[in-house]
């Protein structure tokens, strides 16, 4: 009995005693290949990146006689795999760099580098960006869609990317999503004061809903046209052309009082010439008409008896107001 318990100890203390000369050559061995890592450093990010990843893992196992070496690990590869980014974007190797700010942003979440992972999300913004916009030149539009999205992801105010991601649905003909993404770009230029992404993108929505429109107009559906170009005018408030045609398209839903209004609006854009006013002048008259308000009809007919409207104008002045 006392041979069987000498013997146990023994065992135990010959275990603990190579279990201290283990750790003490692993930890060692940690720091070996943390320096090593560092030199490789020096001509192969990458491949540093990689084996410093070994060297957290060997510190792992080694538990908290490694802590220090494993600090200094972690605090080295979010940088030295962003770097790596930095040097495929500097030679244009976008799809390269791409992956690398990825690895890099998920190496500095799993590390707890803020910088780094700021730094890597605002490069990934603008490279997912930049794919979407290639994939739109080729109309691969749903893949573009879905680069955007990705920037968007990282940033939901990207002005840029819902301005392009706005742009592609209108020419998949979805203008529902066009103007989704148009408000939202006019929105997200607000906030940063991205003067030229507002402009862009208002002038898209003015420019889509006005030929809308103008093609209900053509059609003579006047209450959607009507709609449209009124729709057209939160985007944009200069265009001439707009009120022109809501004035013809009032006077055709005998709708006087908003003729009137728009002509009223649409004169100060027009060209200071008496045939360019003179359309103008001539839906102002045909709505004074309406209202039985032969006065100004025949002032506003006077006014635009010039040019196309001069024979109309004229015959109206004449034959049907007898006007003095």
């Amino acid at each position: 009995m006392k041979k069987t318990m000498i013997l146990a100890f023994a065992i135990t203390l010959f275990a603990t005693f190579n279990a201290k000369n283990l750790n003490a050559q692993t930890k060692e061995e940690a720091g070996t290949a943390f320096n090593a890592a560092l030199e490789l450093s020096k001509s192969d990010l990458a491949g540093a990146v990689g084996k410093m990843q070994d060297v957290i893992k060997m510190c792992n196992v080694l538990g908290a006689d490694a802590d220090t070496i494993k600090m200094n690990a972690t605090k080295v590869i979010p940088v030295w795999q962003y770097n790596v980014g930095n040097s495929f974007l500097k030679t244009k190797k976008y799809d390269l760099a791409t992956t690398a700010f990825e690895k890099s942003n998920d190496l500095a979440t799993a590390y707890e580098d803020e910088n780094i992972k700021q730094k890597s999300g605002d490069i990934l913004v603008k490279l997912y960006a930049n794919k979407g916009n290639n994939l739109s030149q080729t109309s691969k539009y749903d893949d573009a869609i879905t680069y955007f999205d990705k920037a968007l992801a990282l940033d939901p105010t990207y002005g840029k990317a819902l301005y392009a991601k706005g742009q592609v649905y209108k020419k998949k003909g979805d203008n529902a999503k066009m103007q989704e993404n148009m408000d939202l770009a006019i929105d997200a230029a607000a906030k940063t004061n991205d003067t030229q992404i507002a402009q862009a993108a208002r002038s898209t929505m003015s420019s889509s809903l006005y030929l809308e429109g103008a093609n209900a107009f053509k059609k003579k559906s006047y209450t959607e046209a009507t709609e449209k170009l009124h729709a057209s005018l939160a985007y944009d408030t200069t265009n001439k052309e707009v009120y022109y045609l809501l004035a013809v398209s009032y006077n055709n839903l005998k709708k006087s009082d908003e003729a009137i209004e728009s002509a009223n609006k649409g004169l100060p854009l027009e060209d200071k010439t008496s045939i360019k006013l003179a359309r103008f002048y001539y839906e102002m008259a045909k709505a004074y008409e309406g209202k039985n308000d032969t006065s100004n009809a025949c002032a506003n007919y006077q006014k635009s008896a010039y040019g196309t409207f001069a024979q109309s104008a004229k015959y109206q002045m004449k034959s049907v107001l007898k006007c003095q």
